[in-house]
Parts: C-alpha cells; sequence; structure tokens
C-alpha cells in the first residue's frame, strides 16, 4: 500500500435512527464508495475496501482447521456485509452491527491505514484512555 493511500485521523460523526451516517470522503477516496463492513475487536466495526476483504478472506481460508479460524469466521465474515455511500456520502449501517457497536448516535470515524473503523463516542473514548503510555512506548520502540 502507497503511504499517500493510507488512512489516518479520527472524526466525529452522528448516526441517525435509522442508521444513516455521513462517512468521510478521504476514506471513500481510498476504499471505494461500495465497501466491506465488518464486526470487529473491543465492539468497534472494520470497514475493507473489496480488494482488502477478498485479501482478508483469502488468507483466512487458506488457515489450518483451529480456533483462530473459528474466530475470524465467527467475528469478521459471519458479520460482514456490503455497504454503499449513497449520493450525500451516507452509508446505512445494519441494524446488527449497530447493536454490536453500540452505536446510538456520537460516532467517531477511525482511520486504522488500510481500514476505518466505526466507535460509539463513548466507548472509542474510553478504549483510548485506557492504553498505557507504557505500552506506547514499548510499540514505538519495537519499530524497525
Amino acid at each position: 500500500m502507497q503511504i499517500s493511500a493510507m488512512m489516518s485521523g479520527e472524526m466525529p460523526y452522528t448516526i441517525d435512527a435509522k442508521g444513516r451516517m455521513s462517512f468521510p470522503q478521504k476514506f471513500r477516496e481510498i476504499i471505494g464508495d461500495r465497501f466491506m463492513l465488518t464486526r470487529g475487536a473491543d465492539h468497534r466495526l472494520v470497514a475493507y475496501s473489496e480488494e482488502s476483504w477478498n485479501s482478508l478472506l483469502e488468507r483466512i481460508y487458506a488457515m489450518k482447521e483451529g480456533r483462530e479460524k473459528e474466530i475470524l469466521k465467527q467475528i469478521y465474515i459471519k458479520g460482514a456485509l456490503a455497504v454503499e455511500a449513497d449520493k450525500l456520502g451516507r452509508i446505512l449501517v445494519p441494524q446488527a452491527l449497530r447493536e454490536y457497536a453500540g452505536l446510538m448516535k456520537d460516532v467517531y470515524v477511525v482511520g486504522a491505514i488500510e481500514t476505518a473503523e466505526i466507535w460509539d463516542k463513548a466507548t472509542y473514548e474510553a478504549f483510548t484512555q485506557s492504553i498505557n503510555p507504557d505500552d506506547i512506548y514499548a510499540a514505538l520502540s519495537s519499530l524497525d
């Protein structure tokens, strides 16, 4: 992936009662107006370009049978749905995914290099506050 094609940043949005929300244009320029949306860890949703999604599916399919493969199938594959931005740049987040992530009104859309994440605002803020500064320094020191 080219550096210029990576997603970063965190942007606040709102989601309406019908599950519609704006999705950042700068992210749609990278992953497309049609992309896969699925469950992720820590009650976040993860958006993949169709190309990245297909690559992930191939890698999961190639795994040997076992607990790790079952977890990935259960969380990522079974909950995945294609979404498409409308002319106003809004997507419809399916009810099951909204419930999983606890998306009620205030959300963050967060760039995570090759994917984008959608978090409930309170969940995202609690998650970021829970990260220990020593873990950040350790992660930075592991960079080549």
